[in-house]
């Protein structure tokens, strides 16, 4: 496995937290995708169904990218990446949750952190849908997480033959905790807004019978104890938390897999990534500053923007072609 060397990603003065470069992160206009490219569906063995699209390209490699909580496909740091795979000549599949962007009306059933077994199906499709190239997912924020977790044996049998994890929370429990603290209040509303409404438009098209009542002022804390939980089969909150946590499972990784977080990450705690039992096949980068899902640079990258995030994918994406030629 290829080791990266990187330039350090060093903030602007007006991005030296982890709070304002998550913050900036998400405000700062991104490029876009002029179009999705071909969409296709993945029937799940429980009835419901995943909306993915592709983009055609020339080399080995077929990238598939997993969107954070409360997102979709259309997601700023999904679209850059798509845009960084076309001009590299990779393949690029953008997938969407259960009953994310248009993939809403085709999903009875939650995604949550662990659903290992969804990236597992996308997989296997994939796998008959471009036989002769290798499979490499990205995994954003919760996503990275459930890449982490099917890599490390917990749930799913098909893997992919590399992968990228950034910001991945390792321990839920932790997480969910960090998230009702503080200033994280604000990161904490803004997911509970979009997942009560996902909740509320599912009950209203008639795919769930039951309507849980998730006050206004809850947490996702609240949230996964009221509905994740019990909708997705688990016994409580505490079991959801143990059970998906790929803190558990790390070290039974056994493909290449590069894996980014930042010491300061507001609700994803660097202390996990230290204490980590990560297998031999997974090299670990940890910068000072990149906040959740930031890594804003000062100076442009070799790729001319100052998103070090693609930087690192760009470098990542490299080494990982080299290794599995």
């Amino acid at each position: 496995m290829q080791r990266l060397e990187l330039n350090p990603c060093k903030a602007p003065f007006w991005a030296d937290s982890g709070h304002s470069q998550t913050l900036w992160a998400h405000f700062l206009k991104s490029p876009e995708l002029t179009h999705l490219g071909n969409n296709f569906e993945v029937d799940l063995p429980d009835g419901d169904r995943l909306s993915c699209f592709y983009l055609p390209g020339s080399s080995n490699l077929v990238i598939s990218l997993y969107h954070g909580l409360s997102g979709d496909v259309h997601a700023d740091y999904m679209q850059r990446t798509a845009l960084l795979c076309q001009k590299m000549g990779h393949t690029v599949v953008l997938v969407n949750h259960r009953g994310a962007g248009p993939g809403s009306p085709a999903a009875k059933h939650p995604y949550h952190s662990g659903r290992a077994e969804d990236i597992s199906k996308v997989l296997e499709k994939l796998r008959t849908m471009f036989p002769n190239k290798k499979q490499i997912t990205v995994g954003y924020s919760m996503s990275g997480n459930i890449v982490l977790c099917l890599l490390g044996g917990y749930r799913g049998s098909v893997k992919p033959d590399g992968a990228v994890t950034i910001n991945g929370p390792l321990n839920l429990l932790r997480g969910s905790q960090l998230l009702k603290t503080g200033f994280n209040r604000v990161y904490d509303m803004r997911f509970v807004l979009r997942l009560r409404k996902t909740i509320e438009d599912k009950y209203r098209q008639g795919l769930i019978s039951e309507r849980y009542n998730i006050p206004p002022w809850s947490t996702v804390w609240d949230m996964d104890q009221i509905y994740t939980a019990p909708a997705s089969g688990f016994r409580d909150r505490e079991d959801y938390y143990h059970s998906c946590s790929s803190i558990h499972y790390l070290s039974q990784i056994d493909v290449p897999t590069y894996v980014l977080t930042s010491h300061d990450d507001p609700f994803v705690s660097v202390h996990d990534y230290l204490k980590a039992p990560f297998s031999k096949t997974t090299q670990v980068h940890i910068e000072p500053r990149g906040g959740h899902l930031g890594y804003l640079t000062g100076k442009p990258t070799v790729l001319g923007s100052t998103r070090w995030m693609d930087y690192y994918l760009f470098e990542a994406f490299k080494a990982l072609e080299n290794t599995l030629s």
